[in-house]
């Protein structure tokens, strides 16, 4: 009898890849991110809703702190 499939699904449905074979681990360099592209990203709400997710929400504070300083 063969081994059920343990691969888990994502939330989009397709299957999770194991980071050996994908580059689908790599860490987001939140730092080198918001230093290039921090006005791109704030000027919207998905891109708000990106940073907060995927970097926290003390980069969106980050942000709001810097213009202070400059101000």
């Amino acid at each position: 009898m063969e081994a059920p499939n343990t691969t888990p699904i994502t939330t989009a449905g397709g299957k999770l890849l194991a980071c050996a074979l994908d580059d689908a681990c790599s860490t987001l360099d939140c730092d080198a991110v918001m230093d290039d592209y921090a006005d791109a990203l704030l000027a919207s709400a998905e891109g708000e809703e990106f940073v907060a997710h995927y970097c926290g929400v003390q980069y969106l504070r980050k942000t709001d702190s810097e213009e202070a300083d400059e101000g």
